[in-house]
C-alpha cells in the first residue's frame, strides 16, 4: 500500500514540474517570415513582422521626419532616436512579438525576488517605446524576468 502512494504522490509531482518547465503550449511563432499560431492562442497575432525588428534611424534629419523623438538615453553623452511602439499595449508572449520588448507588469517586492533570478509563467504587454531603459520585467517564451537596461 505504502508503494502505491509513494508511486502516485510521484506521478502528481512529475505531472507539476512537467507542466512548471515545459511552458505554455498557445502562442504565435515565426515560420517562414510569417506569424503562426502553435496551439492555440487567447491573443491576436503580433502587429510587427516576423522577419526581425526594424532599425532606428542614426541621424536627427531622418529619426523626426519619420516621427521619432531625438534625445538622450540613460547614461549616454549623446542623443538618439527612439519611437512610440506601434504595437504597444498588446498582449505578447515573447519580445520578438514585440516593435521594443514584452514586459510583464511585476510588483515591486517581484522586481526585487527577480533582480535574485527568480521569474515567472506569464504574458506580457508590448512596450510604449522602442527603447526603454531601467529595471523590468521582460518576457520571453511566456518566461517574465528582470532585466536591467542603461
Amino acid at each position: 500500500m505504502k508503494k502505491i502512494i509513494i508511486g502516485i504522490i510521484l506521478g502528481v509531482i512529475f505531472c507539476i514540474l512537467l507542466a512548471i518547465f515545459r511552458g505554455r503550449e498557445d502562442y504565435w511563432i515565426c515560420k517562414n517570415g510569417q506569424w503562426v499560431a502553435h496551439g492555440k492562442p487567447s491573443y491576436s497575432k503580433p502587429i510587427v513582422s516576423c522577419a526581425g525588428k526594424p532599425k532606428l534611424p542614426h541621424n536627427k534629419d531622418d529619426c523626426l521626419k519619420q516621427g521619432g523623438v531625438w534625445k538622450k538615453l540613460g547614461h549616454d553623452p549623446f542623443e538618439t532616436c527612439n519611437f512610440k511602439a506601434k504595437d504597444r499595449g498588446n498582449i505578447c508572449y515573447d519580445s520578438s512579438e514585440c516593435e521594443g520588448s514584452c514586459q510583464a507588469n511585476l510588483t515591486r517586492e517581484e522586481l526585487t525576488e527577480g533582480m535574485r533570478g527568480k521569474w515567472w509563467i506569464r504574458n506580457g504587454q508590448c512596450s510604449v517605446w522602442v527603447v526603454e531603459l531601467g529595471c523590468q520585467g521582460i518576457v520571453r517564451d511566456g518566461k517574465a524576468s528582470v532585466i536591467c537596461i542603461d
